[in-house]
């Protein structure tokens, strides 16, 4: 606590320096500039020469270092117009994927965190108030691939959560504003960032054959309800709405697709294959009321429930080691089970008053 409370001295010390010297116009423009550059690379540089001594210390100077680079490059932009917005978006870039490389080199998650945090600001220090959805969203996602690979090698789960709730706000507040053009867009790159999230919440589980936990279950549910919800909104904003019966089918597909991915690694944690089982048969049978009216909904739902009990009978009664279907289901025989009694309930209901 000490060693942050120092650093955070250091850095605001160093601004103080360097604003008295801009009001005393003791140097120019590309001197400040340079000022900042050099102090967070000295920063950045002492860390490394005290990396083996003072670890702790040393991911503290690091994660200041690249704080003083992240807002000298702003101001470089912003108050000095030394760059233009392509060459300092590059930089933050570089800047960023540097943090990344340095939160792996010293094992740190803080650092990861604090390249994150750089890296969704990077696009708003240097927004010129011209909205560029489409280099935005791209953004987005080749942040979040380098994620990905941080993911891979690292179980640090708070930075996955970190990721996704900072992804979801930056997206959401832009997805308000996008208009008519841009609405295939924000779809497009929905489903992308869906897709890219689904697999860093599972990517060092399945590599090292890890249990999944209450957080990732929580984080897989919440991006797959989110995705689902800015996809209806979106085919609605697009008076597309005749295609959301389809989008919620194709959701389901896609999750039987990856639990079928899943299902081939035979030492994964069988409860993800629980949950997919279970987000498929969720949007399948959503899909219903969604895209029919009156007693199509109960006549689809009814279809369904035989299929299910179908399923179940040969489930329990098959010795077939072969078909992904039959070997995917002894997984998930009790969860249809209790699943197909459940939802006939609401089936049973909506016959009546539908």
């Amino acid at each position: 606590m000490v060693n942050k409370i120092g650093i955070a001295i250091l850095v605001l010390a160093i601004g103080f320096f360097v604003k008295y010297a801009i009001d005393n116009d003791w140097i120019g423009p590309v001197g400040r500039v340079g000022i900042g550059i050099v102090c967070g690379g000295i920063l950045i540089g002492i860390a490394h020469r005290l990396r083996n001594s003072y670890k702790a210390f040393s991911s503290v100077l690091v994660g200041g270092g690249i704080a003083v680079l992240y807002f000298t490059i702003t101001l470089a932009y912003h108050q000095f117009h030394l760059f233009n917005q392509t060459t300092s978006f590059i930089i933050m870039i570089v800047i960023t994927g540097f943090a990344v490389v340095l939160s792996l080199l010293y094992d740190k998650q803080e650092l990861a965190i604090i390249a994150l945090i750089g890296g969704l600001s990077s696009p708003f220090m240097v927004s010129s108030g011209h909205a560029n959805y489409q280099a935005l969203f791209a953004y987005l996602v080749i942040l979040n691939v380098g994620l990905l690979v941080i993911a891979y090698y690292k179980s640090w789960r708070i930075l996955n959560a970190s990721a996704f709730a900072l992804t979801v706000i930056v997206f959401a507040g832009v997805l308000y504003t996008l208009t008519t053009p841009t609405y295939l867009t924000g779809f497009i790159y929905a489903t992308v960032l869906y897709l890219l999230f689904f697999t860093i919440n599972i990517a060092n589980n399945v590599r090292e054959n890890k249990k999944f936990i209450a957080l990732d279950f929580t984080i897989l549910l919440t991006n797959t309800a989110l995705y689902f919800a800015a996809g209806l909104y979106l085919l609605t904003a697009m008076h597309q709405e005749q295609f959301r019966g389809l989008f919620s089918a194709g959701l389901g597909v896609i999750n039987l697709i990856l639990s079928f991915l899943l299902f081939r690694n035979k030492k994964v944690d069988t409860n993800i294959l629980y949950l997919l089982i279970g987000i498929t048969l969720t949007f399948i049978s959503l899909t219903a009321p969604i895209q029919l009216h009156g007693q199509n909904i109960t006549l689809f739902w009814s279809a369904e429930t035989v299929l299910l009990y179908w399923l179940y009978e040969k489930v329990g009664h098959s010795n077939n080691e072969g078909g992904f279907v039959i070997d995917m289901g002894r997984y998930a025989d009790q969860y249809i089970d209790g699943l197909v009694s459940y939802l006939w309930l609401p089936r049973t209901y909506a016959y009546y008053y539908c």
